[in-house]
């Protein structure tokens, strides 16, 4: 009873506030499974109970509203205000579902969504991978004074080689710790974030230098968002974002790695997930994020096209695929994976991924008996690999883009430590300018018994495979943004890239010799422009032939439920 009260007083306010009441109409303040959940709730007589029910909702508010006093309304009326969102001038409230459509009138609403459930990244198939970072490390560069915020399922500080020792004794190089999941401190159950923290910042202390992090001396902060089964919500994650933003003085936080994400519901422009990355930026830290693990899958008959996880799909930030380097230095023999999710993004068709990083069976540090640890023991390296008599294992395998964002979060963090002015987008264009261009036209990879036959587009590959050496020794420090340019279609069919006129790729920026990001046709009938030899969906080719005319990609009529279909929503 006391609900109903509430849910009536609230409906009573809410009419007070607006003047009017209105039938359900699609609503564009609201995201579009609350405006499913609506239309059923007004059209359904079995679904109005079911609306009366209270919803867990991120509400954005437009620039000038009030929030103090929108918060205060609510409560008052019987909701709930959960956690506040400055960061995206917004809060966490529960609200009866039955009245989100009058909430969505509101004069001072943005947009409405649901606190949405957030996934770690990452594959069990694994073994262990390698990187080529080692000339810069050589160097002596090793990520000293600068802190990278890890956005994950926690850190496990205790463990040794995230321990340094100094004239006062041991210390840990995890500097900070708070956890944004009810009821659990900032520890590891799961075993995904100190995996990803021990590949950005990992310095071997365990197993003699045998495996080492890109930066091992770097500062970690560990800000949890996921739980023991390596979920969470859009609310948590955006509070650690603001958190990071908040101590990014005290610990000179200029990286964040997110090797988490979720599907696409609305464009970036009203996502809270993507807003909140994007005030990270223009705060002058660098947003690493993973492009997801969906490249497999072909629900939406793409060919794993269009699998961009959000916020992966924002064009500000650095979002990373996944290759496999075969177990070897060298790069001749490296291939991408099959899984490592491929642009362009759903709905605003943003051109990601921005680049590509080693990701298929990476050895990292081991958060033992986590819930990874529990379901994978026999992904645990044997001490024996590094000459230890030890009985318990410190490392431990794992795959996916996760692995790739961490190895890019920690290229970014050589690249600050040597050039500490450079800003998030010249940070962004160095890699991608700088990117190694040199790999096949296509491959063929096996995945549980299945070939995939993988073409080496833009869209698949992005700007091409970090190169963090020819990133950091750089001169150029580009003036403007680097949003990732967006695919458009002009009246003959043709696909351009189209660059933001804010951004460094508007003028026609030549990639090394041979590869032209400006105004030029992308796909023209059955060929893409990417260097001089890669032809999109050419029957004579191995290739996947995505027909564009009758794809999602390019529909108009794009609906939730067809946007999510794949195993990490």
């Amino acid at each position: 009873m006391k609900s109903l009260r509430s849910a009536r007083l609230l409906a009573s306010l809410l009419l007070f506030w607006l003047g009017t009441s209105t039938a359900f109409a699609a609503h564009h303040h609201l995201s579009p499974e609350l405006n499913e959940r609506v239309a059923r709730a007004e059209t359904d007589s079995e679904n109005q109970k079911a609306d009366a029910q209270f919803v867990d909702v991120i509400i954005q508010f437009k620039p000038g509203a009030q929030l103090d006093d929108h918060i205060a309304r609510l409560v008052n009326a019987g909701g709930k205000h959960k956690n506040r969102l400055d960061l995206i001038n917004g809060g966490l409230f529960r609200v009866p579902a039955s009245l989100l459509s009058t909430l969505a009138e509101d004069p001072d609403v943005a947009y409405i969504s649901p606190d949405r459930e957030i996934k770690k990244h990452s594959k069990l198939d694994f073994i262990m991978d390698a990187t080529d970072t080692t000339s810069i490390i050589n160097l002596g560069y090793d990520g000293d004074g600068i802190g990278v915020a890890v956005i994950d399922s926690g850190v496990n500080s205790s463990h040794p080689d995230l321990q340094d020792t100094g004239r006062n004794g041991t210390y840990a190089r995890v500097v900070y710790s708070q956890s944004f999941v009810t009821g659990l401190d900032a520890s590891d159950q799961y075993g995904h974030g100190t995996h990803v923290a021990g590949l950005i910042a990992g310095n071997g202390n365990v197993s003699g230098n045998w495996m080492i992090g890109m930066a091992s001396e770097v500062s970690i902060i560990n800000l949890r968002v996921l739980d023991a089964n390596g979920a969470g919500t859009d609310s948590a994650v955006i509070a650690a974002i603001q958190r990071a933003i908040q101590l990014k003085n005290q610990y000179n936080i200029r990286v964040i790695n997110l090797s988490l994400g979720r599907g696409i519901a609305e464009s970036y422009k009203q996502d809270p997930l993507c807003q909140a990355v994007e005030q990270a930026w223009k705060a002058g830290i660098v947003v690493v994020v993973a492009a997801g693990n969906d490249g497999q899958d072909n629900s939406m008959n793409t060919n794993g096209y269009a699998t961009i996880t959000a916020p992966g799909n924002d064009p500000y930030v650095i979002t990373v695929g996944a290759f496999n380097t075969r177990g070897t230095d060298q790069t001749s023999d490296d291939v991408m994976t099959s899984y490592s999710s491929k642009g362009p993004s759903l709905l605003d068709h943003v051109i990601k991924p921005d680049l590509v990083a080693p990701g298929n069976k990476i050895v990292s540090l081991l958060a033992n008996g986590s819930t990874l640890d529990k379901k994978a023991p026999s992904n645990e390296v044997s001490p024996s690999l590094y000459n230890s008599r030890a009985t318990k294992a410190s490392y431990f395998t794992l795959s996916g883009t996760s692995m790739s964002a961490a190895i890019v979060s920690g290229a970014v963090a050589l690249m600050l430590q040597y050039q500490s002015n450079l800003s998030p987008d010249q940070v962004k264009a160095r890699l991608m300018k700088n990117a190694s261009k040199t790999y096949p036209s296509y491959s063929t990879v096996t995945s549980n018994g299945t070939k995939y036959n993988i073409q080496y587009d833009i869209f698949t590959v992005g700007a091409g495979y970090l190169d963090t050496d020819d990133a950091m020794e750089s001169n150029d420090f580009p003036s403007g943004t680097a949003l990732s340019p967006i695919a458009v279609r002009d009246a003959n069919g043709n696909v351009l890239l189209q660059a933001d006129p804010s951004s460094i790729w508007s003028n026609s920026v030549i990639w090394e010799d041979s590869i032209v990001w400006g105004n030029s046709v992308l796909l023209s009938g059955s060929s893409i422009i990417w260097g001089d030899s890669v032809v999109w969906g050419n029957s004579t080719m191995s290739g996947n032939s995505i027909i564009w005319d009758d794809s999602i990609i390019w529909g108009t009529s794009t609906t939730f439920s067809e946007a999510f279909n794949s195993d990490d929503n």
